[in-house]
């Protein structure tokens, strides 16, 4: 069995796969921690495999993906004390199975690389893939299999925490979707802003990007609070919640 772990800036991501199939067996979240051992993440990584009727020892590949440079070697170190294989820690600089058209593909995040592996492996190209997690983070395949650029904005739930924090009457509000545009209360305002407001953000992003290369692309949306926003977006999106692990398969597999 292969073993896929992205270290993202909320969470961290583990995945089980076959050898011979991308789509995860199960897929687990816990909360990303700057001040955790590597033997307490020893133990939840134990855990999760206990729970999940997994032995360490058919484990035969690992991937470790990070964008958490404090995080990354606590958590090497504990995989390297439970696992017997060796974990390949994807970079920049590893062989990837399509071109970058970008200006330093040095400076392109691990996950972002991941993304368009798993996109390009199950989706194909030309491709816009959308990660929704601490940032909203777009990036795309153009029709000649190169990674064509990428786009940053503030995710989710960082601008909802920055509205709440910096509003002192503004409340805490969940992420469901208010049931008109126009909210009627706090409460139904501020949900129909970010929840709206983000699905307009994707699709205009989708628009101007079309509208710039004249391509017409699939566009797939992955990271945790994609579900909240993909199905009030125009435009037809895939939701693929473990996108970033079938990438670091691929990755795993042509390296």
């Amino acid at each position: 069995m292969i073993l896929t772990v992205d270290v993202g800036n909320s969470n961290i991501c583990f995945a089980i796969h076959a050898d011979d199939a991308p789509e995860p067996l199960f897929f687990e979240r816990i909360h990303t921690s700057h001040e955790k051992t590597a033997l307490e993440y020893t133990i939840d990584i134990t855990t999760i495999f206990e729970l999940h009727h997994v032995s360490a020892a058919t484990v035969t590949d690992c991937a470790l993906s990070s964008v958490v440079p404090v995080v990354t070697q606590n958590l090497l170190s504990a995989l390297n004390r439970i696992l017997s294989c060796r974990v390949l820690v994807i970079t920049p600089h590893i062989h990837l199975p399509y071109g970058a058209n970008v200006a330093d593909i040095s400076t392109v995040g691990t996950d972002i690389l991941c993304d368009n592996a798993g996109t390009l492996l199950q989706y194909g190209f030309p491709s816009l893939t959308f990660d929704m997690g601490t940032a909203t983070v777009a990036s795309s395949l153009n029709d000649r299999r190169e990674l064509d650029g990428v786009l940053i904005s503030a995710g989710v739930r960082t601008s909802l925490n920055s509205l709440v924090s910096r509003t002192s009457a503004l409340p805490q509000i969940a992420l469901d979707a208010p049931d008109s545009v126009i909210g009627r209360t706090t409460e139904e305002a501020m949900r129909s802003g970010i929840i709206y407001g983000t699905a307009g953000l994707i699709d205009g992003i989708i628009d101007a990007t079309e509208k710039e290369t004249g391509l017409h692309y699939t566009v797939i949306a992955t990271g945790g609070l994609s579900r909240f926003i993909a199905p009030y977006c125009r435009h037809e999106i895939i939701l693929d919640p473990t996108l970033l692990m079938k990438g670091m398969w691929s990755l795993l597999r042509i390296n």
